[in-house]
């Protein structure tokens, strides 16, 4: 009826931890499934009676000499996948890369896809709002409007990993990842230069001893510019590293150096820093916001519309 309205109130940063929460679940989600029915899948080969000419069909085409593993061979998951012979070590994307993790984790999907979209919806909704109040600068509002709908596109182009197989065409598949790269590298640029640009202040309660912790508007801001200033030099590596394989197919020579010290190629080391930029310390920040931010409120209503069925009928029904 006309005059009825719904109010709602939302957390714009508790959407942002319910997307990355997704991505976690996503990735242990798909890590269990690789365990349980692609490892012993791929290391038992192609069945028996499998023809010939198909012994080297999907993901058994894989060849590495140095390995001993030729095509139609059975390979161990995840050290000696297609993904650890071209980058030299098997990124998180190895759980999602082979049946039937690859489908059941594409259905699993969409979880993390619509949150990050709403997320992205609701922090333009907020940036809009605190520029129209003269919080921020109006290259910022510019920059985040042009970002908001690349970082929507780029986010549901993610799914172009489920659809280009890394064992068939690894170049487009790492190009879907590429997409997400450059999304949460924006999402996390935008939001650090918004507390930076909004002076924010936090108090936190810790879960030692539930002793409180503030940070104040100076402290935030250097907190902030630094972590904006390594995730900055790290994103720049990692991204430069991915275009790369997303030109030639292979990893790019410097990141297949092994560090004896670590233990691990120079990709694997990037790789992880991004990840803990990129993924977990801004769920930790959107875990700190979401305590200290101002909800959005929502008032949605039915507009009135005198052309239907009587004077005032709504204009849905």
């Amino acid at each position: 009826m006309a005059g009825e309205s719904i109010k709602a109130t939302i957390s714009v940063e508790k959407w942002r931890c319910i997307a990355y929460l997704f991505f976690w679940t996503m990735c242990g989600f798909a890590i269990m499934c690789s365990k349980v029915w692609v490892a012993p899948y791929l290391a038992a080969g192609p069945a028996a009676d499998t023809p010939a000419n198909q012994m080297g069909c999907g993901p058994f085409n894989l060849n590495d000499p140095g390995n001993g593993v030729v095509p139609g061979d059975g390979f161990s998951f995840p050290n000696g996948t297609h993904l650890t012979f071209l980058f030299g070590f098997p990124n998180i994307c190895v759980n999602w890369d082979y049946s039937p993790a690859r489908e059941l984790t594409a259905m699993y999907f969409p979880l993390f896809e619509y949150s990050l979209v709403v997320y992205l919806v609701l922090d333009f909704i907020a940036t809009t709002i605190a520029f129209k109040r003269g919080d921020l600068a109006e290259w910022f509002y510019k920059f985040s409007k042009g970002a908001f709908g690349l970082n929507v596109l780029l986010c549901i182009w993610f799914r172009m990993i489920f659809v280009c197989k890394a064992y068939e065409n690894v170049n487009l598949h790492t190009a879907g990842f590429l997409g997400l790269q450059i999304a949460l590298i924006l999402v996390a640029v935008q939001n650090t230069l918004f507390v930076i640009m909004t002076e924010q202040s936090y108090n936190i309660k810790t879960l030692v001893l539930g002793i409180p912790i503030s940070f104040s508007t100076a402290t935030t801001a250097f907190l902030a510019k630094l972590y904006l200033g390594c995730l900055l030099v790290v994103s720049a590596f990692k991204i430069s590293f991915t275009m790369y394989v997303v030109g030639n197919g292979v990893g790019a020579p410097v990141t297949l150096i092994f560090i004896d010290a670590l233990g691990m190629p120079v990709g694997k080391l990037t790789d992880t820093v991004w990840m803990i930029f990129n993924a977990v310390l801004p769920l930790i920040i959107a875990i700190i916001r979401m305590s200290n931010e101002e909800p959005l409120e929502f008032d949605i209503s039915i507009a009135d519309s005198k052309a239907g069925s009587g004077e005032g009928a709504p204009l849905l029904r």
